[in-house]
């Protein structure tokens, strides 16, 4: 979106003019704007005052930064369940029948091909 060329304070300062007596038309002439973007600022900004303003855009930004919190804290909970679900995923239990055959013939000592494989038993 494109910046304006007038500050907030400045569009309040022209809209007080008009609720002052002056014609639209003049201020739009003198400001170099259409009327249509004066009557769109008056829409947006039409009673607020320069403190509300500047109360406005803070709350703007706070709600944005709070905003890219609770994002941030969903993608953290995502990224948590979907890495339980692959470890529960990648680990059977009690191994294959394969593996629990092998520690029973070792003694529990597995090596060689199972030897990365715990049973409990």
């Amino acid at each position: 979106m494109r910046r304006s060329r007038f500050t907030e304070n400045e569009i309040i300062h022209l809209l007080a003019e008009a609720s002052s007596g002056v014609s639209i038309a003049e201020i739009c002439k003198a400001a170099g704007i259409t009327e249509r973007t004066f009557y769109r600022w008056r829409r947006s900004f039409g009673t607020l005052d320069v403190h509300a303003v500047q109360q406005m855009n803070e709350l703007k930004s706070e709600n944005l930064r709070l905003r890219g919190l609770v994002s941030n804290l969903f993608e953290l909970l995502r990224n948590a369940d979907t890495a339980k679900k692959d470890a529960a995923a990648a680990a059977p239990e009690g191994g294959t029948r394969a593996s629990r055959i092998a520690a029973e013939k070792c003694g529990g000592a597995l090596t060689g091909r199972f030897s990365s494989v715990r049973v409990n038993p």
